[in-house]
C-alpha cells in the first residue's frame, strides 16, 4: 500500500477532504471545510472599484466614505487615470496609497510623469498634465511609473482603455466591445477611460449589448462574460456629475454601482486658483 494513500488530501464535488485507510479496500474521507473553495477568484472579500479619479479628491474622498457607508471595502482596484484635469494629484495619490491597493496605469499618468506624448491630447489636457507633472515629487512619479498597463486578479482582467490597447482605446461601441472580448480569457474585464458607467455582454461572436447599470442594486457574477466599467469618480461624463464608482463583493459575487454627491465648488475653486483651462473647470458641475 503507497504511504500517500495514507494521508489522502483533496477535493471532492469542491470540499476539501482527508482520506484514512481503514483496510485494503476502503477509504474514509473527513471534511475538512464546510464550504466550497473556489478553483479561481480574487483574494478579497470586497474591493472598491475606481477610475478617472483625475486629480479630484473631493470626489474621491467622498467616494472612499460613501463605500464605507455602504459595508466597507478591503482594498482599492482603480483602473487608471488617477491624476490629470484637477487640482490636487498629490492628494489623490495619498489618500490612494494609505489603502491596500491595486492600480494600473492610465494615459494622462503616463503623459504627467512624461512617458507619453502630449501631441496626442487637445490642449485643455495637454495644459493640464504640464501642470500636473510639476507637481509631482519624484516618489510620485515613481509610484505612478510602478503601475502596469494590465493586472489580472481572480477572473477579472483590469486595464484602463481596453485588454486591446490598455492605454488609448476607448469601449464605447461595439465594435471595439467585439474586439475586447477576444483579447482577455477571463470571465470579467473592468475598464474605465470614458467616465461613463456600463456593463457590457457579448452576443453570440459578432455583437455585443451596452446596459446602463442600476444603481444600489447588485449584480450578480455568474458564468456570462462581461465588461464593466464603474464610470468616473473625478469628472463623469453621462450628464450626471455626481462620482460614479463600484463594489465587488465576493460573497456573493456580485458588483454593485453606486453615485455620491460630492464638493464641486471647491474643486473649482482650487482648479481657479491654479489658472487650469476654464473648460475643465465648468464640465464638473455639468457631468460632461
Amino acid at each position: 500500500m503507497s504511504a500517500y494513500l495514507a494521508s489522502t488530501l483533496g477535493l471532492i464535488e469542491g470540499v476539501l477532504v482527508i482520506g484514512s485507510i481503514v483496510n485494503d479496500s476502503t477509504v474514509v474521507y473527513y471534511r475538512l471545510a464546510t464550504e466550497q473553495i473556489p478553483a479561481r477568484g480574487p483574494k478579497v472579500l470586497n474591493a472598491l472599484i475606481v477610475s478617472d479619479v483625475h486629480s479630484n479628491i473631493e470626489a474621491f474622498q467622498s467616494v472612499v466614505n460613501d463605500a464605507d457607508r455602504h459595508g466597507g471595502f478591503d482594498e482599492i482596484w482603480s483602473l487608471g487615470d488617477l491624476i490629470g484635469y484637477g487640482p490636487d494629484p498629490s492628494a489623490v495619490i495619498g489618500l490612494l496609497g494609505q489603502h491596500k491597493h491595486k492600480a494600473v496605469i492610465g494615459n494622462h499618468d503616463l503623459a504627467s510623469i512624461g512617458k507619453l506624448s502630449l501631441e496626442a491630447f487637445n490642449p485643455y489636457a495637454k495644459e493640464a498634465n504640464l501642470w500636473t507633472g510639476r507637481q509631482l515629487t519624484s516618489d510620485e512619479r515613481n509610484f505612478l511609473d510602478r503601475q502596469p498597463q494590465i493586472i489580472e486578479e481572480g477572473e477579472f482582467v483590469m486595464c484602463h482603455g481596453s485588454p486591446r490597447d490598455p492605454v488609448w482605446e476607448y469601449v464605447v461601441s461595439i465594435t471595439a466591445a467585439v474586439a475586447s472580448f477576444n483579447h482577455f480569457d477571463t470571465y470579467r474585464c473592468l475598464l474605465g477611460h470614458s467616465h461613463i458607467p456600463f456593463i457590457c455582454r457579448p452576443k453570440g461572436d459578432d455583437s455585443a449589448e451596452f446596459q446602463t447599470p442600476q444603481l444600489g442594486v447588485p449584480l450578480p457574477l455568474n458564468s456570462d462574460r462581461m465588461i464593466i466599467n464603474p464610470g468616473g469618480v473625478g469628472q463623469p461624463r453621462d450628464g450626471d456629475p455626481r462620482a460614479s464608482y463600484a463594489i465587488y463583493d465576493s460573497e456573493p459575487e456580485t458588483v454593485t454601482h453606486y453615485r455620491v454627491d460630492y464638493d464641486i465648488k471647491t474643486t473649482q475653486d482650487k482648479m481657479r486658483e491654479h489658472k487650469l483651462p476654464e473648460f475643465l473647470i465648468e464640465r464638473l458641475e455639468f457631468g460632461r
